[in-house]
């Protein structure tokens, strides 16, 4: 073989060398969006289905709040749930505008690590308000609650009272908690370390 059919063949070599690298490079860039993508498929189901579940409690219970308006305890219980119903689907709507705006596919590393950081304090700061909140909230909502879903009086029997209280508590408390882990705190952290492991790919280039 001449130098000449030698350097030709080289040249060939390491351009398909090149491009294979170059393919490679995008398969691991596009397979780590694609998780990242993947992992936050589930908080942003879960607020789109909080949403409609939001809008449909604040209609049940600004219409109870007028039907009992002529009871004043019933009055600002309904007010009151229905201003916290409307709190949390605002934290929704929030939370599912920052998680859609998440350009995965068309941002740098850079804008995806900002966007996922401030969709991320969002998050721990209504959370935060949230479990704060909620005891107030299932006070608010009881004795309005028990009215509109079975006409039962609960403030005239204090143990029932306290007992729902406690239970509404627990199992709420409990059923937000594992949410917040399991549904948000390790997607987000699953998808932040994608991310970052791109972001150090690239680094190394």
């Amino acid at each position: 073989m001449e130098l000449d059919d030698l350097k030709g063949a080289w040249a060939q070599y390491d351009k398909k060398l090149n491009e294979n690298l170059k393919f490679n490079e995008e398969l691991f860039k596009k397979l780590n969006l694609d998780k990242s993508k993947r992992e936050m498929t589930t908080p942003l189901n879960y607020e789109l289905f909080s949403v409609f579940i939001n809008i449909g409690f604040i209609l049940f219970f600004a219409s109870s709040t007028f039907r009992y308006a002529g009871n004043t305890v019933l009055l600002i219980s309904g007010v009151l749930t229905t201003l916290f119903m409307l709190l949390f689907l605002f934290f929704s709507i929030h939370r599912l505008r920052l998680m859609s705006a998440i350009d995965y596919y068309n941002s740098s590393v850079i804008e995806l690590q900002k966007a996922l950081s401030k969709m991320k304090n969002k998050f721990f700061l209504y959370k935060r308000i949230e479990i704060f909140s909620f005891p107030f909230f299932t006070l608010a909502f009881l004795p309005i609650g028990a009215k509109a879903i079975r006409n039962f009086d609960i403030l005239a029997h204090p143990t029932r009272f306290a007992i729902a209280l406690v239970l509404g508590l627990v199992l709420g408390y409990t059923l937000a908690l594992w949410i917040y882990k399991n549904w948000y705190e390790q997607k987000i952290k699953n998808t932040n370390d994608f991310i970052n492991e791109l972001n150090r790919f690239e680094e190394e280039e």
